[in-house]
């Protein structure tokens, strides 16, 4: 008799038709068909094992901080880090985490800890996992320049790797759509733990300061070019507060869109192309998104926007 390989059982905690907006911080977008959630290594990898053998396109969603949702929802699996892999602990001088950790959670650990070099992560509102893996950054610095490991898991197993091997660079880093990063350590060092507070007060002041409040957004838009700033550029073409059905670039940060309750994806789409088109217009630049966009099919790609010579 032929043998035949055996396809990998559902994940435990299986949910089907899964509405996505709640998940994410702007709150707009469709349904996912289905959405597991994954406590453990051994979870995260079957769960990839499952959705490859389906043929399922996977997408990972954290704190939904980074991320448009197409209207038309999500035809794949995505997968959400819980329990043990929300964990955050102190070992020395390295700080570890799970993949589905918040970021800022952890830098206020770090800092009770007297563990000073991440600070700048309190401005990152999404995952440790997540953030690694798109190299995230603010107040120029980047999680590439505290990493120490981070265990990235795929439908054939986990490993353990490090910014080398990642091959971090800005706002990039090499871990694939099949991929995730389920656990990190981060390389700290030790600071007086007033002065660390200190700082972070100071991080605090600044985003109440400059950074809409209080409202449905996703963080910053596009990548600031070469020496340049993208909220600058947007604000000089004239964006501050443009809107888009119920899209708009804030009036208090050009590189923030918020959205009215109602809004849909393709608003926030049509206004990300359009503060494109005025900024190059004006001589600008060609704008790179930094947020991500879950399409019905490929997953998390970068957003469609139209081509700009």
């Amino acid at each position: 008799m032929e043998a035949t390989l055996e396809t990998p059982a559902p994940p435990r905690e299986l949910a089907r038709d899964v509405p996505l907006a709640p998940l994410t911080t702007i709150r707009v977008g469709g349904s996912a068909d289905a959405l597991c959630i994954a406590r453990s290594f051994r979870d995260v990898v079957a769960a990839l094992a499952w959705a490859r053998d389906a043929g399922l396109p996977v997408a990972v969603i954290g704190r939904g901080s980074n991320l448009i949702v197409a209207d038309a929802g999500f035809r794949g699996l995505v997968l959400r880090l819980a329990g043990r892999l929300t964990g955050i602990s102190v070992r020395g001088t390295t700080l570890w985490t799970g993949g589905g950790a918040s970021l800022p959670r952890a830098v206020q650990r770090a800092a009770a800890a007297g563990l000073a070099g991440l600070e700048f992560g309190a401005s990152i509102p999404g995952t440790a996992g997540g953030a690694v893996a798109m190299n995230a950054g603010a107040y120029r610095s980047e999680l590439r320049d505290v990493l120490e490991w981070a265990v990235v898991c795929a439908a054939d197993g986990r490993r353990v790797v490090d910014a080398d091997d990642l091959q971090m660079s800005y706002r990039h880093s090499a871990v694939t759509p099949g991929e995730v990063v389920a656990a990190v350590g981060f390389r700290l060092r030790p600071e007086d733990p007033a002065a660390i507070a200190a700082r972070l007060a100071g991080f605090r002041d600044h985003r109440r300061t400059t950074q809409p409040q209080r409202v449905r957004t996703f963080g910053s838009v596009f990548t600031n070019p070469p020496g340049g700033s993208a909220g600058r550029l947007l604000e000089e073409a004239g964006c501050k507060g443009l809107a888009v059905g119920g899209a708009r670039f804030s009036p208090v940060h050009a590189n923030f869109i918020e959205a009215a309750a109602g809004s849909r994806a393709e608003d926030v789409l049509a206004l990300m192309a359009e503060g494109r088109r005025r900024v190059r217009e004006a001589g600008g630049p060609v704008l790179e998104a930094e947020v991500r966009y879950l399409d019905p099919h490929r997953g998390i790609v970068r957003p469609p926007l139209p081509e700009i010579a």
